[in-house]
């Protein structure tokens, strides 16, 4: 019985020593100048840790989206996720994004780019305060966080077209609450080039009145709406989306209506935009 009381005792020394001796070493290691997210070789934005002693955490993982393929079947979209937190630079982030893997196709690997870049777009600014702004964090609000949360849905993948809507909702310290915000990619697989409004429409038509119109007769039922937000400028309708059925237009909240009524969305049919749509979108979309 001493025997084994002693080997039990030993063991757990060498245990904790052990523990101890891991933690020393982790804990001696220098910090890099810049910790940075890296997924497959990109980089998404650096984060400058000389500013915050304490790192925050970065993690990318798998999301909960639904795996979608497309391309004849030889692409697939999967989701990668970015959460990160700052309790001294008063951030949070989370954020989802789609990938396209399958193929090493130049032009495929160029719009992946593109798609981590507008995402990573979003919140740069916030992991990066001045120091002024977090000077008045802690004196106004030290406990606040800026935060982002973007999300996705794929809204059309065929052969021939790509289309994904991005929805985010985003927080500054001292509002009174977050704002809706999205922004949409559209790409022409065939052409390689990601598509435009009036990439889909006959030169010089005037489908901009005719979308101003239709969404306009169609919103009016719902709400009282701010006429100068609907009328005919392809400003007003930079967010859409190619569907199965036709283009969806997408209005954040408190763009053209009271911010209580929240997003909305109008979708004009294939049949009732036939007039204006040019041969090639025709081809594509109505067979």
């Amino acid at each position: 019985m001493k025997r084994i009381a002693l080997y039990l005792t030993i063991t757990h020394l060498a245990f904790t020593c052990g523990v101890a001796v891991s933690s020393f070493w982790n804990g001696s290691k220098g910090k890099p100048v810049n910790a940075q997210i890296r997924r497959n070789g990109a980089k998404l934005p650096s984060i400058d840790v000389n500013r915050d002693p304490l790192p925050p955490v970065s993690t990318i993982t798998p999301a909960p989206h639904r795996e979608v393929v497309f391309g004849d079947g030889r692409l697939r979209l999967v989701t990668h996720q970015v959460r990160m937190e700052s309790e001294r630079l008063h951030y949070k982030v989370d954020v989802s994004y789609p990938e396209i893997v399958g193929t090493k196709d130049s032009h495929i690997q160029n719009l992946n780019r593109e798609i981590e870049k507008l995402v990573a777009h979003e919140y740069q600014s916030i992991v990066n305060p001045s120091e002024a702004e977090l000077r008045r964090y802690k004196e106004t609000f030290p406990s606040g966080f800026n935060s982002i949360d973007l999300n996705y849905e794929v809204r059309l993948a065929t052969n021939s077209v790509l289309s994904i809507y991005f929805c985010g909702y985003e927080y500054n310290i001292g509002a009174a609450h977050s704002a809706q915000y999205s922004f949409t990619v559209n790409y022409d697989l065939t052409q390689r080039k990601k598509l435009e409004l009036s990439d889909i429409f006959k030169p010089k038509s005037k489908y901009l009145e005719f979308i101003a119109r239709h969404c306009t007769e169609e919103l009016v039922s719902r709400f009282v709406y701010f006429s100068e937000e609907l009328s005919p400028r392809t400003k007003n309708f930079e967010s859409w989306n190619i569907t199965s059925s036709g283009i969806r237009f997408n209005f954040d909240a408190c763009t053209i209506a009271a911010c209580g009524e929240g997003e909305q969305e109008v979708e004009i049919p294939f049949t009732e935009l036939k007039p204006w749509l040019n041969s090639r979108t025709l081809r594509q979309m109505m067979h």
